[in-house]
């Protein structure tokens, strides 16, 4: 691999924390500058980050950066790419001229793009009145643009010119020309179905390893140009399928992903078939007093690169609706409880996540009932930067269903507070499990305290919560949190039968081979009656007596581990 020169720096480095996992996420330049929609992305993250609350975390606002009731962007794993403008520097004469799909040279917005094949870091230039002319080292390269085209219909176009392989060597004229592009299909085999929204991305093999060279173009009115038969070529396309194509209560959503490998052909498209889905009947619950539900599925590609959720509304909760995915691979997939506005504004709105994989075709159910609340996921980041990576970063709203973000969340106050053995307190943070600027302490043995007090417009459940962790301070390495999730049966308003028998099943995470200790409430609190534990599998199982009126509060713990108390974990009702 030849020795790579930065000449014009274009990745943007965005700190990327949703609840369990934190890290920083490196936009590639050449999947930033070649997409006009990721430039919309971008400017829209702007004009949602001086919108929202002072108070939305960080993570909310990289995820959703048009806001939550728009497309939900994440980036996999890839490696950094630093994309260089073509320049007059020593090398071989490249003269460009890009047509738009009725023959007038490209927007002057257009880019177009050089990947060497030798996986050396790509080239890209802009263009003026289609035209563009500077000098790249001799080789061979993946050259590629999008053309938007304004169509007479009104609507625009945009076109993928792509040339897996070009020789340069010598000076060269390229002429890429958008009228060669042939429309991309999507159909489904249902009457009432249309294409909501869509994602065109492609992936080549570059040096041994996949690259996507191309990603974040619209499926809507897009167009590519046949490749023939390119080995290490594929053709990804997303797409949401809805009745009538609406974005807000259609009582079905087609999430689906074809991958078309070996080239693009003559016929891009995907045509999907019902029963080739994983068919998801899909309960949304609420915690006792009306939502509007919506929610986000992205497909977690083998390959790196930006990741696209679509965003579809569901309705006033509680409420059902079929999912359709496409099997055989792992979904990352959110849903949001708001007010019954359907506003989905940051601080008016709860979000959870999970990872789904639908190993086949057919019937599956998934019920989301957002109760009992408790921490999940958590991590410790010693550093010193109060304005990026969070330094405490826990999930404390997370369900037996799903994750949650980081605090804060709505209607909720509190504190996190890290102790050293003795008592003495080392820091404190204004938010429950949210924390900044906490550099590596010394050595030895502490506590991290999370109390939160809640009081939120759609919810008379988890009004309190207490966390206790302990844990041993070695070095300045990320800390994962041990973790006790609980699972119970409940209604779809998260409310238990009263008087019954109730089963409560608990998993846990880095909490050593100790069983676990519960302990429940029908008082808020003011007593508890220990439950017994026993082991199911991976898991733990109690059963308790729920009361014949009014909540559960529950208690569980590990000693020397972890002790967390949920206040109101989940209601009875006659």
């Amino acid at each position: 691999m030849t020795k790579k020169k930065t000449l014009a720096l274009t990745a943007t480095a965005v700190a990327a924390v949703t609840a369990g996992a934190v890290g920083a996420a490196v936009l590639s330049g050449p999947d930033q500058v070649s997409a006009g929609r990721a430039a919309g992305h971008a400017a829209a993250a702007d004009r949602a980050a001086a919108q929202a609350s002072t108070q939305t975390p960080q993570s909310l606002r990289d995820r959703y950066p048009h806001g939550l009731r728009h497309d939900a962007v994440t980036k996999g794993v890839q490696r950094p790419a630093k994309a260089r403008r073509l320049s007059a520097q020593a090398g071989v004469q490249v003269t460009l001229d890009v047509l738009d799909r009725h023959g007038k040279p490209a927007a002057s917005q257009t880019l177009v793009e050089f990947y060497p094949l030798t996986g050396d870091d790509p080239f890209y230039t802009d263009l003026q009145n289609g035209h563009a002319e500077g000098e790249l080292p001799a080789g061979q390269y993946a050259v590629l643009t999008r053309v938007a085209t304004a169509e007479q219909d009104g609507t625009t176009s945009s076109a993928l010119v792509y040339r897996p392989k070009v020789a340069i060597t010598k000076a060269a004229k390229l002429v890429l020309d958008a009228r060669e592009a042939k429309p991309i299909a999507a159909t489904v085999d249902r009457a009432d179905a249309r294409l909501l929204s869509g994602e065109v991305r492609v992936v080549q093999k570059i040096a041994g390893r996949p690259v996507v060279t191309s990603s974040m173009m619209e499926l809507k009115d897009a167009y590519i140009t046949p490749t023939g038969s390119t080995p290490g070529l594929a053709l990804d396309l997303q797409a949401v399928f809805t009745r009538k194509g609406a974005e807000t209560g259609s009582p079905y959503v087609y999430n689906i992903v074809n991958r078309q490998a070996g080239g693009v052909p003559q016929k891009p498209g995907l045509h999907v078939r019902t029963k080739d889905l994983a068919a998801v009947r899909t309960a949304y619950g609420t915690e006792g007093r009306p939502v509007c539900v919506g929610g986000h599925a992205s497909p977690l590609w083998t390959e790196g690169g930006i990741r696209i959720g679509f965003y579809t509304g569901v309705g006033a909760g509680p409420i059902a609706r079929t999912e359709y995915y496409s099997p055989g691979i792992t979904w990352d997939i959110d849903w949001m409880n708001t007010t019954p506005d359907c506003g989905f504004e940051f601080d008016t709105t709860e979000v959870w996540r999970s990872e789904e994989r639908f190993p086949k075709a057919g019937s599956y159910q998934r019920r989301l009932t957002p109760a009992p609340f408790g921490p999940r996921n958590g991590v410790v980041i010693w550093n010193e930067n109060e304005g990026g990576e969070p330094a405490l970063a826990i999930g404390t709203h997370s369900t037996g269903a799903g994750t949650s973000v980081m605090a804060p969340y709505p209607g909720a106050t509190g504190t996190s507070v890290l102790r050293e053995a003795s008592g003495k307190i080392v820091y404190t943070y204004d938010q429950p499990g949210a924390a900044w600027n906490w550099p590596v302490p010394k050595p030895g043995k502490y506590s991290l305290t999370v109390d939160e007090e809640r009081a939120a417009p759609f919810s008379p459940l988890a009004v309190r919560q207490h966390v206790v962790w302990h844990f041993a301070v070695r070095d300045d390495k990320v800390i994962k949190l041990p973790s006790l999730t609980y699972r119970t049966p409940l209604d779809a308003q998260s409310r238990a039968k009263a008087g019954a028998r109730q089963q409560v099943t608990m998993t846990t995470a880095r909490t050593g081979t100790a069983a676990p200790k519960l302990w429940a409430s029908s008082d808020d609190g003011k007593t508890w009656k220990a439950v017994t534990v026993t082991r199911n599998g991976n898991a733990w199982v109690a059963t308790l007596t729920n009361p014949k009126v009014g909540f559960v509060s529950l208690r569980a713990a590990v000693a020397g581990v972890i002790d967390q108390t949920v206040i109101r974990a989940y209601a009875v009702h006659g």
